[in-house]
């Protein structure tokens, strides 16, 4: 699909969509668009619909009947029925199953995690002493994100300024240090604007650190990420409801 954009754009020398009717087909990218067709079709055929039938190492075949690169699969009327009366549902969870599937891929909140309480894994809390290195970096001397003064006599906490529940997910944009009593205190009270500018400024500096250090891993171009797409204002502003 995505050659067949750039086959599209450098046709017509623009990037704005049009109604795709064959007519269309006929002058804009023919060749590409029927090649496209025709892979989604072998793809399709030759494995997507043959493997539904097997479902954690057991044949399925009550729902329907295929053989391997046939034209045509076939659905018994009775199943047909029941698809058909069950429609919404098996939309609700083949929509909720992708959308499971693109967290792995996208960096956000844990949408589905917060909607469904059906989910496959329950939601635990990590160990956050990974980040205590990286978070160093920017304050080596310990000092409490909220109250600005040392932590002295005991391991400085690293505390969500989002809170924890809201996202359920732990990111290097979002962890700063704080007192222990600071961090148990909080509780799930969302951050005013004040205290979300002095993330982004915090963010800001420990990228500009980090960068000149010349480290490199996930947590790090994750924070390049959420610096340069505003993911801490966007977040907070999604968590007010």
């Amino acid at each position: 699909m995505k050659e067949l954009i750039a086959e599209y754009q450098k046709v017509t020398q623009s990037a704005q969509p049009v109604k795709w009717f064959r007519s269309n087909i006929e002058v804009i990218c023919k060749m590409q668009y029927e090649k496209t067709v025709k892979q989604v079709k072998t793809a399709l055929k030759a494995d997507v619909s043959y493997r539904f039938l097997t479902v954690e190492g057991k044949v399925v075949d009550d729902v329907y009947n295929y053989e391997r690169n046939a034209a045509f699969l076939y659905i018994a009327t009775d199943n047909m029925k029941e698809l058909k009366e069950n429609s919404l549902i098996v939309f609700d969870a083949i929509n909720y199953r992708w959308s499971q599937m693109l967290e792995n891929f996208n960096h956000s909140p844990r949408i589905c995690k917060k909607v469904k309480i059906i989910d496959e894994d329950k939601v635990r809390r990590k160990p956050l002493t990974k980040f205590f290195q990286l978070i160093a970096a920017e304050n080596p001397d310990h000092i409490c994100f909220h109250y600005g003064n040392k932590i002295i006599d005991e391991t400085p906490a690293i505390d969500h300024v989002i809170p924890w529940s809201y996202l359920y997910s732990d990111d290097l944009w979002n962890l700063v240090y704080s007192h222990q009593t600071c961090n148990s205190s909080k509780s799930n009270i969302i951050p005013n604007e004040t205290t979300i500018q002095r993330l982004e400024e915090r963010n800001s500096r420990l990228l500009a650190i980090l960068m000149n250090q010349r480290q490199k891993n996930k947590h790090i171009s994750e924070l390049e990420m959420a610096i340069t797409n505003g993911l801490v204002r966007k977040f907070w502003i999604s968590c007010q409801g």
